[in-house]
C-alpha cells in the first residue's frame, strides 16, 4: 500500500512541475500580442506555436490541413504566407461580445494590400484566434514605396558654381 501512495505522490509532483514549466506555452495576455505571435510563428514555420495560438473550429481545421498536407508541406506553406509582407496594421473593431475581440488586420505588400477580420476568444488568462475571414485584396491608390513629397533640393555651397 505504501508503494502505491509513494508512486501516486511522485506522479502528482511530476504533474505539478510540468504544469509550472508549461509557462512557455501560455497565450499572450493581449489580443494584439496573439496576432503578432501568429504572424511571427508563420514566418518562422513554427507549427506548434502557430497552432497553439488558435482555438475551436479554426484549430480543428488547421490540424486537419496539417494532417492532409504533412508536416513538411504545412510548415513550408506557413512560411510562404508571409512572403512579401512589407507592413502590417492591426485595428480593434467595436461591438465584440464579452470574452471575444474582433480585429481588422491589413497586410501591405509591394503590389497590393490584404484585409482580414480576426475573431479572438479569451482562453484562460490569454487570447487565441477563433476565426479568420477570407482576405479582401485591393490595390492602393498610391503604390507602396511611392515618395509622398518631392525630395528637397540640396543647398548650393559657395564652391558650387551656378550653371550657366
Amino acid at each position: 500500500m505504501k508503494k502505491w501512495i509513494l508512486q501516486l505522490g511522485l506522479i502528482a509532483v511530476l504533474v505539478a512541475v510540468a504544469f509550472l514549466l508549461r509557462g512557455g506555452d501560455q497565450l499572450p495576455q493581449e489580443p494584439e500580442g496573439t496576432i503578432a505571435a501568429f504572424f511571427d510563428a508563420a514566418r518562422d514555420g513554427n507549427m506548434g506555436a502557430y497552432l497553439r495560438l488558435t482555438t475551436g473550429d479554426l484549430r480543428k481545421s488547421l490540424d486537419q490541413l496539417r494532417k492532409q498536407q504533412g508536416a513538411e508541406t504545412f510548415q513550408a506553406n506557413l512560411r510562404r504566407t508571409n512572403d512579401g509582407i512589407v507592413g502590417q496594421a492591426v485595428r480593434p473593431l467595436p461591438g465584440a461580445p464579452s470574452g471575444t475581440a474582433d480585429y481588422e488586420v491589413e497586410l501591405v505588400f509591394n503590389d497590393r494590400n490584404e484585409v482580414q477580420r480576426f475573431r479572438l476568444e479569451q482562453v484562460g488568462s490569454g487570447w487565441a484566434i477563433a476565426s479568420i475571414e477570407t482576405a479582401r485584396v485591393y490595390q492602393p491608390e498610391i503604390p507602396y514605396g511611392t515618395p509622398v513629397f518631392a525630395e528637397p533640393e540640396e543647398p548650393r555651397g559657395e564652391r558650387d558654381p551656378v550653371p550657366k
